[in-house]
């Protein structure tokens, strides 16, 4: 049982558990999930590209050959890594230490402050801070008057960031069933949520 005084803002006396939901527990909701990030990342071309167009009207089309498949290659391990590193400085912007790793059964990457509870708005930041971060990012990089293949491998990364951030933002539906005074503890792969005792029915 984690203990009030390992929190980096100490729960309340009268708090307890009143969810422990792990995405790994529910196998057809991941599959499901992944299936809708897909589609998601392929919906996020589309303003993407029409914002390269508003920038570089001149082109066309973006294409990509040769040798710079090594740098789209790249930019995808980097988007990885930079979706949840922005989880990590979110993390550490309110206090907690953030852990880094894979669930490679799940083949999820995650980061993590085991022991740290949040309010609830500010787990929806912290949940969010990728796909609005590195979004914003991408959109200004955009803006920049960049060779077309390196265009198209921000445009590619950043729609693959986009879907990647589906988990993050069923996660956010969860935390969004409890009010905004609702502590929220942070899983590798789900949350667990606090409530006052007198409201657990």
């Amino acid at each position: 049982m984690i203990q009030n005084g390992s929190f980096p803002t100490h729960l309340p006396e009268n708090y307890h558990e009143v969810l422990y939901w792990k995405l790994s527990q529910h196998k057809s909701l991941v599959a499901t999930l992944n299936i809708v990030g897909l589609l998601l990342m392929g919906l996020a071309f589309v303003p993407l590209c029409a914002w390269v167009r508003l920038w570089r009207p001149a082109i066309a089309t973006l294409k990509i050959q040769g040798p710079e498949v090594f740098v789209m290659l790249f930019g995808i391990a980097l988007t990885i890594v930079a979706h949840e590193l922005t989880h990590g400085l979110a993390l550490r912007s309110y206090g907690a230490r953030p852990r880094y790793g894979v669930m490679w059964q799940e083949m999820m990457f995650y980061a993590t402050a085991p022991g740290y509870a949040f309010r609830r708005n500010a787990y929806i930041v912290i949940a969010l801070a990728p796909l609005v971060g590195l979004s914003v990012a991408a959109l200004a990089l955009l803006m920049l008057p960049l060779p077309e293949w390196l265009m198209l491998t921000v445009v590619f990364c950043s729609a693959l960031n986009v879907g990647s951030a589906i988990g993050d933002m069923w996660l956010v539906r969860v935390a969004l069933g409890y009010p905004k005074w609702a502590y929220i503890v942070d899983e590798k792969d789900g949350l667990r949520v606090f409530m006052p005792l007198e409201q657990v029915s």
